[in-house]
């Protein structure tokens, strides 16, 4: 009897994207400054680990960043009502 499918599961994880998002981690720890040989050495983990800690040490210098602020519309002055009187 064949086992029934389950179709809410979650997909498997694979090893080919996971070597994908690794060597993208890689890249991006390299553009940051880290060493390639020192890379080459670490495990996947460390690698995230190391990953996260330099992105929040960037981080707070792009939440510094203030939004322009908008000068105030200049108000127009009311004209004063002319009265229409009835006679």
């Amino acid at each position: 009897m064949k086992p029934k499918l389950n179709y809410r599961s979650r997909p498997k994880k694979s090893g080919a994207k996971k070597r994908q998002r690794v060597n993208a981690q890689k890249r991006r720890l390299m553009a940051l400054g880290v060493d390639e040989e020192k890379l080459r050495h670490m495990t996947t983990v460390e690698i995230r680990d190391l990953l996260k800690e330099k992105s929040r040490k960037k981080a707070p210098k792009a939440a510094k960043k203030k939004a322009p602020k908008k000068k105030p519309s200049p108000k127009k002055k009311k004209s004063p009502a002319k009265s229409k009187s009835k006679k």
